[in-house]
């Protein structure tokens, strides 16, 4: 494996006498499906083929089904890493930091006070779910590092989806809510163990630990024939291409006019700040590259849609979220682009 911190290198098992040339090609062979069926959404929507009501609906059945369903058989799979936990705390650290900052900007960038709440939240939200973790699994394929780097990337993940929603209900509360406190923090937590991609993360590793002490291989746990297993792998299979057509078919025009001035100051604290802010706490805890890269696509993803429809719920700012998520969701592939290029095994 070569250390060279700025050679571009996108598998454990890099292929002898690779140059820039094919490693920008691996790059676009990894992204290119992700962003065409981005864009075959857009395109049915647009087209009238897909209506709006349908692409709500197959949105609501990745998010309440099949995305659930995908994290419980990755989770449950997989094997306990060591260093799992350094790399969701620098994933964790990194959403805090660029929340921080983007809270403190906000105002100084001429975002209103009243929007502050909804552009901070756009900024730290990343879509990891339906972007980050179909990425890895395209970069990681015919690796030989499949396994251990989708079973880490998940492991990663699965508990910062309760820090994700707690500081998005945190942000998003309204400040004059005469609620009494306990009150306030029982709709917090209430509003957190709603979240079906939370209950699929404890559900995976409620399996996990079953699995691990019945002494069940992760390959015979895969293989399994019981068909409620079979089930939740099968339905899981359709979260990435479904999630993605369902987010392509956001991508209105609408969405990407409205707070266009605002959203772009978003869009480049998320796509260039946050990775940044990123890679400086990966190397303060000393990750592993596999670890390091790993965290730095998860941050270098657009903003989730969760961050829309938060915001819609809660009364903060819609418009602004949604052409924040538009937005991110297009620059993304520089951002993604530039951390698969720079990646190091």
């Amino acid at each position: 494996m070569n250390a060279h911190p700025f050679l571009p290198i996108l598998a454990l098992a890099a292929a002898p006498g690779a140059t820039p040339a094919s490693m920008v090609l691996r790059v676009i062979g990894i992204l290119f499906p992700l962003f065409a069926l981005l864009f075959l959404g857009a395109a049915l929507r647009r087209s009238g083929f897909l209506t709006e009501a349908f692409a709500e609906g197959l949105n609501r059945l990745v998010f309440y089904g099949a995305l659930p369903c995908l994290l419980v058989g990755s989770i449950s799979a997989s094997d306990p890493i060591a260093g799992s936990g350094r790399a969701s705390l620098a994933l964790a650290l990194g959403t805090v930091g660029i929340a921080v900052v983007a809270w403190a900007l906000a105002v100084p960038l001429g975002v209103s006070r009243a929007s502050r709440p909804s552009f901070c939240q756009s900024v730290f939200r990343s879509n990891n779910a339906y972007v980050g973790l179909p990425v890895m699994a395209l970069a990681f394929a015919g690796t030989g590092a499949e396994k251990e780097g989708l079973a880490l990337a998940t492991l990663t993940l699965a508990p910062c989806l309760l820090l994700y929603n707690a500081m998005a209900v945190l942000i998003l509360t309204h400040p004059d809510d005469s609620a009494p406190p306990l009150r306030r923090l029982g709709r917090v937590c209430l509003g957190l163990f709603r979240n079906p991609l939370i209950l699929a993360c404890l559900a995976g590793l409620a399996l996990l630990g079953l699995r691990l002490r019945l002494g069940v291989s992760p390959e015979a746990w895969a293989a399994s024939a019981n068909p409620l297993l079979k089930t939740i792998r099968l339905f899981g299979t359709m979260a990435t291409p479904g999630s993605l057509v369902a987010l392509g078919a956001t991508l209105t025009r609408e969405r990407l006019r409205a707070s266009l001035a605002d959203a772009h100051k978003a869009a480049a604290l998320k796509l260039a700040v946050c990775p940044l802010l990123g890679l400086g706490v990966c190397l303060a805890l000393g990750l592993p590259p596999l670890h390091r890269f790993i965290v730095l696509i998860y941050l270098a993803c657009p903003s989730a849609v969760a961050s829309y429809v938060m915001a819609e719920a809660m009364g903060g700012d819609g418009r602004l979220a949604g052409s924040v998520v538009a937005l991110t969701t297009i620059y993304s592939f520089l951002s993604l682009s530039t951390v698969l290029l720079l990646a190091t095994f």
